[in-house]
């Protein structure tokens, strides 16, 4: 119950600050177009007045934006983070057996290419020219990260080095700004490590880019994969589609 209560909590200080953020850069905006209008139409200052008044005010202003824009997609991150984290994790049954070379066969021949592997893990990729079912998406590459044991760090130097290599040799992919990264990992059980790493996820947002990544936890024995997996809210189109992209390619039906 105390969990909660802190993802709650937490959810609401960096909504707050999220909004305090928003007010700071629009109401300055407000009051200086209010006041040109109500100034210029009224005929009170002349429009040489104007500008030579407002040009400082609005240079300031730029470098209010450009001093608080990265804190408000900070705080925005965040905010989303928490609210996801309100929908506790769970297990659900997956129709396939996971982690074995049919799996990784299947996918291949999906459309996923192998672009790394090593003794520690593999990395898979796939390209969206549009994600399917999802209105307005843009193109997206939906990368796979398998490890192949539970002291692998999905956040390594590996795995963004074979993201980088996939991206060298790949050079029409370097324009595409919507990234999922889907990682897998297996468990015995759920400890508390296991949940941690299914807690840890990336919602970025800023401008046009985009970057999900998602961990979920394959249970062997039970043939459950556990993970995040909201039913009445997500932050975006992106994360949306990650987490039923996950449940596809491991045939999991509620």
């Amino acid at each position: 119950m105390e969990r909660e209560i802190d993802r709650e909590a937490n959810y609401k200080k960096y909504k707050r600050k999220m909004n305090s953020i928003l007010f700071l850069l629009i109401f300055p905006a407000v009051v200086m177009l209010g006041s040109f209008l109500i100034l210029y139409l009224n005929d009170i200052v002349s429009m040489t007045n104007l500008g030579t008044a407002l040009i400082p005010l609005l240079i300031l202003y730029l470098i209010l934006v450009f001093v608080m824009t990265p804190r408000l997609y900070y705080n925005r991150m965040y905010s989303d983070y928490m609210r996801l984290l309100i929908n506790k994790p769970k297990e659900l049954e997956s129709n396939l057996q996971l982690f074995t070379s049919e799996w990784i066969d299947l996918l291949k021949r999906d459309g996923f290419e192998l672009a790394q592997e090593d003794l520690k893990h593999l990395l898979l990729c796939k390209y969206y020219k549009k994600l399917p079912g999802m209105s307005h998406s843009d193109e997206t590459l939906v990368f796979i990260v398998v490890a192949k044991n539970k002291s692998f760090d999905f956040y390594g130097d590996e795995v963004d080095q074979g993201m980088q290599s996939f991206y060298m040799n790949n050079k029409m992919f370097e324009h595409v700004s919507k990234r999922i990264t889907l990682q897998f990992k297996k468990y015995d059980t759920i400890d508390k490590k296991a949940q941690e790493e299914v807690e840890t996820a990336i919602l970025y947002q800023a401008g046009k880019r985009t970057l999900v990544n998602l961990t979920y936890i394959y249970l062997d024995e039970k043939n459950t994969v556990y993970g995040l997996y909201p039913e009445d809210w997500y932050p975006n189109r992106y994360a949306y589609f990650a987490v039923n992209e996950c449940k596809r390619i491991c045939d999991i039906k509620e």
